[in-house]
């Protein structure tokens, strides 16, 4: 009966010339605080170990950057804070950087060698969580406990070398910022590897709140989508539903899905073609646009519908992440300055199964797209910031959006966090792969390999990794795990 009367361990004491800040509202809701998040870049070049090292130190003294090596607690009334240290020592590092080095060839390494790479076909891979052992160390953290209950600055680096490639991982709490954020951190290390210092943009600190003052403009009632926020009852019968399915169904996999460059383009000058000659869309003669990444996500919405065999009247609601930072708001156009916090809210797409087993992924797309650029406008912004913050600081949680008995597809898009363009060229000692047998650029990785470790049930979450210097398209998602099976047959069929 021990187990009963566990108590937590202490945390480290106070240190009085820390700065303290309080942690914003929006990066303490419930799916930050129980996320931990390795993002881990392959690079088939031999990077100096040394002067990456380096590069950090230089740029954890610039500006508001050195405020990452903060600390996290949580204070007397249970509410998270930074406590800033004013210098770094090796006592308390501004970070952790830790380094395995491997005296072989990435390929005759027994587990990176089963690294994904390019094909000439869509293709399923295992998932990236199998590679953890690898891209991270034993002590790098995998709950925010094990930064609360120590000393623990924010970023933790591992970096792997082999004799012809180097991995470099690095691993984040959630409640830091999201996979946007970590693209801001890891251009302007890049930048800093580099010696371009014009690259490096000023760090807002973290007292600085975009999106609180983005919450006061416009009342919360004028967002589009606000009379389908479901109410305490209606979100415990989704989640009861929620649980269900997962008891049902108690097995469930993350995989990589790779989809070739020729096949997505194919996809996607169809779905233009289409487009243009309808007459029933409203976009008939008018140049309509659409990216490559909406037709990926409209392929896996119909492909989560095959697998998971749903029915006809099934609502499913599409939730795609926007990154706020692109909405070109004035919260955040402030020039040469970044925002690293938590900066997304999701936009929904109501559709219903009917729709995407009939109607052609053009015009799913087409919904997707317009759906989203209806709630990209600056009022639609301001309304749904002033919701989530209204929400959060009522019950600490995120609205959600929707009706009970729907099936919630989550989908978000790395590829603006430009994981695949970072050039870290200048640090190259060595490459590894002849520059006629690979698409990227020296000093440019290869493969990005996402991982959450979180207790939390990411199941239908999906999430595009980017796109790689050859065109071709990176995907990772939570199914069950006999819905993989059938996924696989909608990847052969692209091949059609």
């Amino acid at each position: 009966m021990n187990f009963l009367f566990r108590s937590r361990p202490a945390q480290p004491a106070t240190v009085p010339s820390d700065t303290i800040v309080p942690l914003r509202s929006w990066d303490t809701a419930l799916s930050m605080r129980g996320t931990v998040l390795d993002t881990a870049l392959i690079f088939h070049d031999v990077l100096d170990i040394s002067k990456l090292h380096a590069a950090l130190d230089q740029l954890y003294s610039t500006g508001n950057w050195r405020e990452l090596g903060a600390r996290l607690r949580l204070n007397e009334n249970g509410r998270l804070e930074y406590h800033i240290p004013q210098c770094y020592d090796d006592a308390r590092p501004a970070f952790i950087f830790t380094y395995a080095r491997h005296e072989m060839p990435i390929g005759s390494h027994p587990l990176a060698a089963q690294f994904p790479e390019a094909t000439g076909k869509a293709t399923l891979f295992a998932s990236p969580e199998n590679f953890t052992p690898l891209v991270r160390s034993k002590a790098t953290p995998r709950k925010l406990d094990d930064w609360i209950y120590s000393d623990n600055p924010q970023l933790f680096i591992h970096a792997v070398s082999f004799d012809d490639a180097t991995i470099l991982t690095v691993t984040f709490p959630h409640t830091l910022t999201d996979v946007m954020g970590i693209g801001i951190f890891m251009r302007a290390w890049s930048a800093m590897v580099r010696g371009d210092l014009t690259a490096i943009p000023t760090l807002e600190g973290f007292e600085s709140n975009p999106l609180t003052e983005l919450g006061k403009r416009t009342p919360a009632e004028k967002y589009m989508h606000f009379d389908r926020v479901l109410n305490k009852g209606q979100l415990l019968m989704f989640v009861g539903r929620r649980l269900a399915d997962s008891l049902w169904y108690r097995q469930e996999e993350r995989h990589t899905i790779f989809l070739p460059a020729r096949c997505v383009r194919k996809m996607h000058i169809k779905a233009l073609e289409q487009l243009a000659s309808s007459c029933d869309n409203g976009c008939a003669k008018s140049n309509p646009f659409l990216s490559e990444s909406d037709i990926i996500l409209a392929w896996w919405a119909r492909t989560l519908y095959i697998a998971l065999g749903l029915l006809p009247s099934q609502r499913i609601l599409v939730n795609n992440a926007f990154n706020l930072r692109t909405s070109l708001h004035d919260s955040f156009s402030s020039p040469g300055s970044a925002y690293l916090g938590n900066a997304v809210c999701m936009s929904p797409t109501f559709l219903q199964g009917r729709q995407i087993q009939e109607e052609s992924l053009s015009n799913v797309a087409w919904k997707i797209r317009q759906s989203v650029a209806l709630q990209q406008t600056a009022e639609q912004v301001e309304a749904v910031t002033a919701l989530l913050k209204q929400t959060m600081e009522k019950s600490g949680y995120l609205a959600l959006i929707g009706e009970p008995g729907m099936l919630l597809l989550s989908s978000s898009n790395w590829h603006k966090a430009g994981m695949y363009g970072l050039d870290f060229s200048s640090v190259v000692t060595a490459s590894g792969k002849d520059l006629n047998s690979r698409a990227h650029g020296i000093g440019k990785p290869s493969y990005v390999n996402g991982v959450l470790h979180s207790d939390l049930s990411f199941r239908n979450t999906f999430a595009v990794t980017g796109r790689d210097a050859g065109g071709n398209w990176w995907l990772n998602g939570v199914l069950r795990t006999d819905a993989w099976v059938k996924v696989q047959g909608e990847l052969e069929k692209i091949e059609d």
